[in-house]
């Protein structure tokens, strides 16, 4: 199976340099040794109008399973309904990566959530 880490939330800043929106967090990319980087939401998803965003995230982890990561970057309340949608797919299961900054990588993170 590929292993794919989905980030919950691309987020972005504006690069005065630049002229335009930039990634805000540039280690993402060192996510990539753990699967496939996919996004789950975009950055202007809001948890307001939750209809919205569970039909998104209900389709883009409906096949989580025991390879895949959760990369917790956006909104709590986005990243608390992936987290759930996750475990829901995956018979309470979830991976996660945590942000090491002394060491410069990810760690992994195993939880039976219930």
């Amino acid at each position: 199976m590929d292993m794919t880490v989905y980030v919950v939330q691309q987020q972005m800043k504006f690069d005065q340099t630049k002229g335009q929106l930039v990634p805000r967090f540039t280690s993402i990319n060192k996510a990539e040794k753990w699967g496939e980087i996919v996004y789950l939401l975009s950055p202007s998803a809001h948890p307001f109008n939750p209809d919205l965003v569970l039909g998104d995230l209900h389709e883009k982890l409906s096949g989580f399973n025991d390879d895949d990561y959760l990369l917790l970057i956006g909104n709590p309340g986005l990243i608390g309904m992936s987290t759930a949608l996750a475990a829901y797919y995956n018979e309470g299961r979830v991976k996660f990566l945590q942000w090491s900054g002394r060491h410069g990588e990810y760690t992994e993170i195993k939880a039976k959530i219930y």
